[in-house]
């Protein structure tokens, strides 16, 4: 494949995620990968990465196209896709605002193709600044959201990606915002766009589908992030140790109740909202967990490792969407309110 065929990818966030669906689309021989590395760019120069995966194999010492330790050196080209892979923590930063010199470049130097940006991230309502900050940009833009289903973790200093068991990545598009300088790109090509995406990490092994509807699909994710993610969280202790216990098991089941309500209220009534987010979901998630599991959700991996977590994403943006519709969360109330004095002391210790 020559040069001019090869898609530019800028993936922002150098983590398991994001490194995993890098490499992913890497195996496809169709893309160049920009990898916006923090922590780890130096590891990723000097070693690269150990892919351990069940779906996309062993390879030792993979190095993407380039890497890059700042969006801002990253900016200095368009991008078919930019992939944003860190976390949605907008206690510290929105997502417009550390994508500011892409969206700058995208403004001042309008590329003549579209522009995908796909969120590996968790929460409720992330999409909403990202839009609407793209809504001022005349550049032809398209926002795919992506709702990850796989156990994956970085080891060895950042050295090593380890990914065991089933692996799932939903993938669907939002509709854009309308502003005065937006550049409305018809729904077919954001279609296409979403299309081509999930055929290259199909073919790399990964099982990415498409949502019939991105909102859904978050609104389908969340409701274990805010159970089990926060439950796990505010104990301490990891999924099977939350299930063994009948009261936090019956915690689970309100909590996710809860979630639903305000997800049937936030959204447009239809067949797919009555099939994904039906009363039986909530039996469904809690029949197919293993009881025995000794996973740790990333919410408190964060937590052990000193670092800010997801609570707006996941928490603050469905109790935003409560307050809207007049839905009461008396748990999820309880549950922010102290996974935010936790927050408060781990950003303070981070400013120090």
């Amino acid at each position: 494949m020559s040069n001019r065929e090869v898609m530019d990818v800028c993936v922002v966030g150098f983590g398991a995620i994001g490194a995993l669906y890098a490499y992913a689309l890497h195996k496809t021989n169709k893309v160049r990968i920009t990898a916006v590395c923090r922590s780890n760019y130096d590891v990723l120069q000097e070693h690269g990465l150990d892919i351990e995966s069940k779906i996309l194999g062993h390879y030792t010492s993979w190095k993407p196209y380039r890497a890059v330790r700042t969006v801002e050196e990253a900016a200095d080209r368009s991008y078919a896709y930019i992939v944003c892979a860190f976390k949605c923590i907008s206690d510290i930063t929105t997502t417009p605002a550390l994508l500011s010199p892409l969206l700058s470049r995208l403004s001042a130097d309008p590329p003549t193709s579209t522009t995908t940006f796909v969120l590996l991230q968790n929460g409720i309502g992330i999409e909403d600044d990202l839009l609407e900050a793209l809504s001022k940009i005349s550049a032809p833009t398209v926002v795919i959201s992506g709702c990850c289903w796989v156990d994956t973790t970085a080891v060895d200093g950042g050295k090593k990606i380890t990914q065991h068991g089933n692996e799932t990545l939903v993938l669907g598009y939002h509709r854009p915002a309308s502003g005065p300088s937006a550049s409305v790109v018809p729904e077919q090509i954001a279609k296409d766009s979403l299309d081509t995406l999930i055929d290259m990490l199909r073919a790399a092994g990964s099982n990415a589908e498409a949502a019939p509807d991105a909102d859904i699909a978050r609104w389908r994710k969340v409701l274990w992030n805010a159970s089990f993610s926060t439950l796990c969280t505010l104990t301490r202790a990891h999924v099977g140790d939350v299930l063994a216990q009948p009261n936090s098991r019956q915690a689970l089941r309100d909590i996710m109740t809860e979630v639903l309500t305000v997800a049937r209220a936030s959204l447009t009534p239809s067949p797919a909202v009555d099939e994904s987010l039906s009363d039986g979901v909530i039996d469904l998630i809690l029949t197919n967990e293993n009881p025995k599991s000794v996973f740790r959700p990333s919410m408190l991996v964060d937590l052990d490792c000193g670092r800010p977590m997801e609570v707006e994403a996941i928490v603050g943006g469905v109790l935003r969407r409560a307050r809207v519709h007049g839905v009461p969360t008396p748990k999820l109330d309880l549950i922010y309110a102290g996974l935010l004095v936790i927050q408060k002391g781990l950003i303070n210790r981070r400013r120090d």
